[in-house]
């Protein structure tokens, strides 16, 4: 047996056995990883080990054995088609790694079939004529060659060209490995067809070289795998980090990342002996937007603000969300308080740009507060705390502002924390006192109707007016268990001057946006009328312009239901707003206020005076009732009984009193049929208190 015949079957032999430790090493990676690409690679690998191992045996064969006997005719036919299907597999494999996709499984067996009978055709003609073996013998290895060479040089560049495949070293590998082993198919071809000696044996040695490269590939598959499961690893690392340290609504960094970015912040401030600024920023009224238009508008509201915060500060700060509606910027290389007060501007102006929610445009406002690192504070959380401080001073100055922190303010942030621990259990400590103010007719001067208004008797700061409680106990939520007692203790308080003869009284009560919304509030108003006895026409709930704009389609429905059962709706403060005509046709009413903004000037302002007779005859042309609030001078009262409104209250009458003080207002000796009457020499508070003795 010649020696290039020796090399070519040991060549054989070592690629069979290469290609079983293969496919073994592919097997179990498969298992391990379970890849499609990896069970048709396995298949390769064993139609290789086949297609090597069955030619080395009939090469060997071909020494004692004619082409067509039929043990060496049957491994040439398995060597043939274990050849063409090890080329099949490898392309499948490598479009499923690249592409990402399989070959429907129908699809695949027609193309297994086919490349079984190609292989078999290919075998049976080269065993057909003995007589020209070599020929045929040496056009089967040249088209097997070619094909294998394509596949493998298609397979490596589909691996170049596929976006979704880690650029690490296994892949390089293998994409060498396909590369060399297409070349080395193409290289074997022509060193074949050169023909001589030295050729013969050194083609035949060229086995040895796949070898190496089936090694190569091997190797460079594994390690591949390895680097996919490392980076897969550190995704899911990062991915548990970010929602360990972002917020997931707006994506931003939350309080322990923002924590951790303003200790290093500090740290780095300290040892250059530089500034820094904390931003403490609260959304205006946000409770009003999941309120009325709900959760999901005021998640979009958030976004949009995190955004524009973000895109507002500068590359070397940063943004966090604290939650709910709250949120921190860390301002570093602050070189003065201007700066840091020139940032807030620029992110109080891009906030409240409008923002669209399902159609709809918001203005939303923020209250920021500001803190400087070395001045204000020396740690992280102090610089929160006193930035959270100068915040609230923020709001209470009117909010849509820019406050700095000042000592001082921090003991009435303390007192307003207090304050709403207190409010809590205000109704619950029985702490709540209603006073009245008188509605008058005006053309009769009978007292028709009084108005409710709260107030709190707080144990240490005395009697409280509601402006410094109402905001806070709509905030907490507060206020409707206090609207729900104002409301009782006004109807009980009524309707017992009713009953001795007050009977055209009404008791007019302040709704919130937040009792307006209750779905219970139709039910609870019932049931306070039935406990009370007062008849539902004898109560009127008042809602201002601002409320009833804001709020959803289950505030109009409680309001018709309550209409519906005789109780009266009135909007009070009309005018102020930018939607008052919408209010007058959207909402059922049956009374609206002029607000004092337009009763102050009347008669002097003829604008003033001009917009209180166009209300005026507004109502009177829609058929309700009108009530001219704040007249505090006879000239205002004169004007307004002149253009024939209705009804009239102010402090011309009387300032809000207690229900005693108001009971002797009522009751006094000046009483006419119809109810308490104002005397025609009427003209100031002064007088009417001094009979009451206050």
């Amino acid at each position: 047996m010649a020696l290039p015949t020796v090399l070519s079957i040991a060549g054989l032999f070592a690629q069979s056995g290469v290609a079983i430790l293969i496919a073994i090493v592919m097997g179990g990676l498969l298992r391990r990883y379970w890849r499609p690409f990896l069970r048709h690679w396995t298949w390769s690998w064993i139609a290789l080990a086949v297609h090597a191992g069955a030619g080395a045996l009939a090469i060997f064969l071909g020494a004692w054995l004619p082409i067509n006997a039929p043990a060496r005719f049957f491994l040439a036919l398995l060597a043939g088609i274990a050849g063409y299907l090890q080329i099949t597999w490898l392309l499948l494999g490598t479009a499923e790694l690249t592409v990402g996709r399989s070959l429907p499984a129908r699809k695949g067996r027609w193309l297994i079939a086919g490349v079984v009978v190609l292989g078999a055709l290919l075998v049976v003609a080269y065993s057909w004529d003995p007589t020209r073996a070599d020929l045929l013998f040496a056009l089967r290895v040249t088209v097997r060659r070619v094909a294998a060479g394509l596949a493998f040089l298609v397979g490596g560049w589909a691996i170049t060209r596929a976006p979704r495949i880690a650029r690490g070293i296994g892949r390089r590998v293998v994409m060498f490995a396909f590369f060399g082993l297409g070349l080395q198919q193409i290289h074997f071809i022509a060193a074949a067809s050169m023909g001589g000696k030295g050729f013969g044996i050194y083609v035949a040695s060229l086995g040895f070289a796949d070898v190496v490269l089936y090694v190569a590939l091997a190797l460079g598959l594994v390690i591949w795998l390895l680097e996919e499961e490392r980076q897969a690893t550190m995704d899911a690392a990062a991915r548990i980090e970010r929602i360990a340290y972002h917020d997931s609504l707006t994506g931003l960094p939350n309080r322990q990342l923002f924590l951790n970015q303003l200790g290093m912040a500090l740290h780095h401030a300290k040892r250059n002996h530089t500034m820094c600024a904390v931003l403490f920023l609260d959304l205006d009224r946000f409770k009003i937007v999941n309120d009325s238009l709900g959760h999901a508008a005021g998640d979009t509201v958030l976004q949009t603000v995190a955004e524009r915060i973000r895109t507002t500060i500068r590359g070397e700060d940063s943004v966090t969300r604290l939650g709910g509606d709250e949120f921190a910027v860390l301002a570093t290389q602050v070189n003065s308080a201007d700066d840091a007060a020139m940032l807030a501007e620029r992110i109080i102006t891009s906030v409240k740009r409008p923002i669209i929610v399902d159609g709809q445009e918001l203005f939303v406002t923020t209250s920021l507060g500001i803190s400087l690192y070395p001045s204000d504070a020396a740690d992280a959380e102090g610089l929160l705390k006193t930035s959270d401080s100068a915040m609230y001073r923020a709001k209470a100055q009117g909010r849509d502002l820019v406050e700095r922190y000042i000592a001082e303010g921090a003991e009435a942030t303390l007192e307003q924390l207090g304050l709403e621990t207190s409010l809590q259990r205000a109704v619950e400590l029985k702490q709540l006192v209603a006073y009245y103010q008188p509605i008058v007719q005006a053309a009769t001067g009978v007292i028709s109707g009084v108005e409710a208004l709260l107030r709190w008797n707080h144990p240490e700061r005395g009697l409280l007016m509601p402006s410094a409680f109402i905001s806070l106990a709509e905030a907490t939520g507060a206020i409707v268990p206090m609207g729900e007692w104002v409301m009782r203790a006004a109807c009980t308080q009524v309707q017992a001057w009713r009953l001795r003869g007050q009977t055209q009284l009404r008791a007019a009560v302040n709704l919130s946006v937040r009792q307006l919304q209750h779905v219970d509030l139709v039910a609870r108003v019932e049931q306070i009328l039935s406990e009370t006895g007062l008849p539902p026409q004898s109560l009127e709930l008042e809602i201002t312009e601002s409320i009833a704009m804001r709020s959803s389609g289950r505030a109009v429905d409680n309001l018709r239901a309550l209409q519906a059962h005789g109780v009266r709706v009135s909007i009070d403060d009309l005018g102020t707003g930018y939607s008052s005509l919408s209010a007058l046709r959207l909402f059922p009413i049956d009374s609206l206020k002029i607000d004092r903004s337009f009763v102050q000037g009347v008669p002097e302002n003829t604008n003033d005076s001009a917009i209180a007779a166009a209300l005026i005859t507004l109502g009177v042309k829609l058929g309700v009732n009108v009530i001219a609030e704040g007249i505090e001078r006879p000239e205002q009262l004169a004007y307004f009984v002149d253009q024939r409104c209705p009804e009239w209250q102010g402090y011309l009458m009387v300032r809000p009193v207690t229900a005693a003080e108001c009971e002797a207002l009522l009751f006094s000796s000046e009483r006419a049929a119809g109810g308490t009457e104002v005397p025609p020499g009427f003209t100031t508070t002064d007088r009417v208190a001094s009979s009451l003795g206050v």
